[in-house]
């Protein structure tokens, strides 16, 4: 054996060396450990009513979402159910007492930004004795490997009476100007009780004209909407699904462009809310009336929803024309001036954005050069090049509806300070719901003379 023997100041050198990248290492380390994402995971149950005792449950969504969590999962208590309602998950949970334990539904993948969302389906019924009014709590815990727990509460009632709920959820893609389509109508009792007679309102925007029945009134709201109210005859019985067959035949017509929601509510005629305000509803000459027949087996359980249902038809690709109108004003310096301009629809297709809200006619006026703006005009407002110079252009905005034939204008004030040389400009702000069919006047000149 060979004995190698290191002088004390080298091993101490070496051994400084060792506990230096040994502290650099620690120090690298700890951060990198504690900075690991645990993900994020989250879920909601919303508050539901069920039936009293024989009328169909009620299938409610435990929603559960989870980025990047290991082992998401929800806890479901039952404990604040008791004497009020069941609840029966599905078989890939785990019951232990009144404690109930759901991962991530089988089959659930992660969408385009990695988030896996999953829906855990539960049936409600009343209890066993279970009487009008009553009401009780579940709470729901969502968890991950890593992450603290975080409980919710949901409220479960018990209500007596009918239940009338809409059916109708649907979205129709590739809808043209002249179609005729067949929108469905749909209702099904989810109570305890037959309903006698109910009312089905419905409202269809602009460009979509809905067939007559002669048990409907019909009007028109402020933004261009026909609004149908039919009151409907019959005994509707508990878990029994009615239809309108064949659907509402409703044509779609050269006013139809963009997005469109078809929306209706169905209610209990003997307990249904005031009319429609703002509305003047009449009846039209129609050689039929709307009536809701039973439609196969009863339901039970029915999912659960509500008293609206919805029929979307995206995109629908309307002919239609916005132009910008500019203006000539005269006046020599010191002067002040008032300047009307703005955007005019030349139709047929009319501008209509109630389904997500916001302006569908709006305009940029650039002024001419030697001019002063004075004041801005209400539903407008000054842009700038850079933050704290002076305003350079006025965008103005107007209304969720834009009617063909109608105009947009708005005055501004100006007071003339010379030179004068440069004209402004009028222009339309945005295309919406898209470019229209004649870009070549989407902008007019504004200019003092």
């Amino acid at each position: 054996m060979t004995t190698v023997r290191v002088p004390r100041s080298r091993a101490l050198r070496a051994l400084t060396v060792l506990a230096m990248v040994a502290t650099a290492t620690g120090t690298a380390a700890g951060p990198a450990a504690a900075e690991t994402d645990p993900g994020q995971v989250s879920g909601w149950f919303n508050d539901l009513t069920v039936g009293a005792a024989g009328a169909p449950g009620r299938t409610a969504r435990l929603d559960l979402s989870s980025t990047g969590a290991t082992a998401p999962r929800v806890t479901v208590d039952l404990t604040g159910l008791a004497g009020v309602a069941t609840a029966s998950f599905p078989d890939w949970c785990v019951t232990e007492g009144t404690s109930v334990t759901c991962p991530m539904p089988p089959g659930a993948t992660p969408d385009e930004y990695g988030t896996v969302n999953g829906t855990v389906p539960v049936v409600f019924r009343a209890a066993p004795g279970a009487v009008d009014g009553a009401t009780g709590t579940l709470d729901y815990t969502v968890r991950s490997e890593g992450l603290e727990p975080h409980t919710q509460q949901t409220t479960v009632s018990v209500r007596s009476g009918p239940d009338l709920l809409d059916l109708v959820d649907e979205r129709v893609q590739g809808v043209d100007v002249g179609d005729v389509r067949d929108v469905p109508v749909a209702v099904v009792n989810a109570g305890d009780q037959p309903a006698e007679d109910l009312r089905l309102t419905l409202r269809f925007p602009v460009g979509l004209h809905p067939a007559s029945y002669r048990n409907c009134r019909y009007g028109t709201d402020v933004v261009l909407a026909t609004v149908v109210v039919c009151t409907v005859r019959g005994t509707f019985a508990p878990g029994i699904r009615h239809e309108l067959r064949n659907g509402l035949a409703t044509t779609v017509g050269p006013a139809a462009l963009g997005d469109k929601r078809i929306t209706q509510f169905v209610e209990p005629l003997a307990t249904a809310g005031p009319l429609p305000g703002n509305v003047r509803l009449t009846r039209r000459e129609a050689d039929r009336a709307l009536r809701l027949r039973p439609v196969g087996e009863p339901l039970d359980p029915i999912a659960a929803g509500g008293a609206y249902g919805s029929t979307y038809l995206p995109g629908i690709h309307g002919a239609f024309d916005v132009v910008a109108v500019g203006a000539t004003v005269t006046g020599a310096v010191g002067d002040t001036v008032r300047v009307n301009m703005g955007i005019r629809n030349d139709g047929p297709g009319v501008p209509d954005n109630t389904v997500s809200g916001g302006s569908t006619s709006a305009m940029i006026f650039t002024p001419p050069a030697g001019v002063t703006v004075l004041a801005t005009p209400p539903g407008c407002g000054p842009t700038q090049d850079d933050e704290g110079s002076a305003p350079t252009a006025w965008v103005c905005w107007h209304g969720t509806v834009f009617p063909a034939g109608q105009s947009f204008t708005i005055p501004f004030d100006l007071r003339i300070d010379g030179p004068t040389g440069t004209p402004g400009e009028v222009r339309i702000f945005h295309n919406y719901p898209r470019p229209d069919d004649d870009p070549t006047n989407d902008a007019a000149p504004v200019t003092l003379g």
